[in-house]
């Protein structure tokens, strides 16, 4: 695959700047892998970060945002073997230093070297370039084959549901059977409503403030809805399940009441 010397960015100028600009095409290192963007999504990371200036990221006028992509390979770090060009993939933002003890341990997006690009730490979209371009460069730990029946607009969407169920398996303790409160009806909230249903919960509760919402979490599977402005919600999963409650409850609003 033949890649151009420039590419169509998306650029952050500014606090609330985007301009379409030509910048470099991005090549690989030893390590790492040139993805030819098919599909991005905007995160709520994106527009705070379009707002007001990140912990750690490249200089305005150069910087590149977006961490939800997907696409396929375009060239290859001469040591990658793991895919090949023409590859469909799927990516993560988060590249650990590897050297951490939090990196040691696995937990990689909590890396203490965070932003510190000479000890190996990379947080496209954040502190390294990102998706909003035509190519962009990631190390090979953190590109990932997807199968020809997922489409790249499903799979620039994958880091959300990894979230969700490392939520549900790792830090949930999720078992089949269980009935599950979902607290929020935002992005997150209804991948976890999906989860659930996937994963065979007995009864899933969504809660929240927005009729429109409570009811695409429906769509996705939510078995019972609850305004919060006109039930108590917690009352009414007592209610449905035998005075016990929920065995594992998903907080996704981000608001202080929860």
């Amino acid at each position: 695959m033949t890649i151009p010397d420039k590419m169509k960015a998306v650029v952050l100028m500014g606090k609330n700047q985007l301009e379409v600009k030509e910048m470099p095409t991005p090549r690989p290192g030893p390590q790492d892998v040139i993805v030819k963007v098919e599909a991005t999504a905007v995160c709520g990371s994106d527009v705070a970060l379009i707002e007001e200036p990140w912990e750690a990221q490249p200089p305005y006028g150069s910087f590149i945002i977006g961490h939800e992509y997907a696409g396929t390979v375009a060239a290859v770090g001469d040591t990658v073997d793991e895919v090949q060009v023409g590859d469909r993939v799927a990516v993560e933002a988060s590249l650990g230093c590897g050297r951490c003890r939090n990196c040691r341990l696995g937990n990689y997006t909590a890396c203490l070297n965070y932003g510190n690009l000479k000890r190996g730490h990379r947080a496209n979209g954040f502190t390294t370039n990102g998706g909003f371009a035509q190519y962009a460069l990631n190390h090979i730990n953190t590109v990932h084959k997807i199968p020809d029946s997922i489409e790249f607009n499903e799979a620039a969407l994958i880091t959300n549901l990894g979230c969700v169920l490392y939520g549900f398996q790792t830090t949930g303790g999720y078992v089949v059977g269980d009935n599950v409160a979902v607290i929020g009806p935002g992005p997150l909230g209804l991948v976890s409503v999906g989860v659930a249903r996937a994963l065979c919960a007995k009864k899933i509760f969504l809660s929240g403030t927005r009729d429109s919402r409570l009811e695409m979490g429906k769509k996705m599977g939510a078995d019972r809805l609850i305004n919060v402005k006109d039930e108590d919600a917690v009352q009414v999963v007592r209610d449905e399940t035998d005075g016990i409650g929920a065995d594992l409850v998903i907080e996704s609003s981000g608001s202080d009441q929860g």
